[in-house]
């Protein structure tokens, strides 16, 4: 089993997305790229559940039910309710449960593509959600990105720059 930290976490995304590809080629004759986001949440949800003690999780859980099992809407109520970034009556991609407490610990986003315009919100989205957990769960939360793209580092440079940028213009 893998202990959880931000680099394990890291690593066991990117693990789970290499074998969903392989599984893809494997038995779809098609790459990851072109698979739909809930499979790409779903490949990632199981390989938690079946390397990390600590987590289970919910595919698609409602944002304002994420925040109420985190005790967050109670405390930020107006706050959330009134940012137009956060989207309260949406659902996120995939929410990470902390076995031990039963409570939201992260929120995964997929996006397939790495188009400013589509990622924009899904960026704003998930530092607000941050902004308001505060020292509280759903502090860290991640943004997976597919695409199809040649080998080298400069779109990866480039997206990188793209969403520091992003953040930048992002209040609190």
């Amino acid at each position: 089993m893998i202990k959880s930290s931000p680099n394990s976490r890291r690593q066991a995304i990117v693990d789970a997305l290499v074998r969903a590809h392989e599984s893809a080629m494997q038995l779809c004759e098609t790459s990851l790229n072109r698979m739909p986001e809930y499979y790409m949440a779903m490949r990632v949800a199981d390989y938690f559940a079946d390397n990390f003690l600590d987590f289970g999780y919910r595919l698609e859980p409602q944002v304002k039910l994420t925040f109420q099992n985190a005790h967050l809407w109670h405390q930020e109520a107006e706050s959330l309710r009134a940012d137009p970034d956060i989207r309260h009556n949406g659902r996120f991609d995939l929410v990470l449960y902390n076995n031990k407490r039963e409570r939201p610990a992260h929120v995964i986003e997929f996006k397939r593509g790495a188009k400013l315009d589509s990622l924009r919100p899904d960026i704003k989205r998930l530092a607000r959600v941050c902004f308001h957990a505060g020292h509280k769960s759903l502090e860290t939360n991640y943004l997976v990105l597919t695409r199809k793209c040649p080998k080298g580092g400069s779109r990866l440079e480039k997206a990188k720059q793209v969403i520091l940028e992003e953040l930048d213009g992002i209040e609190g």
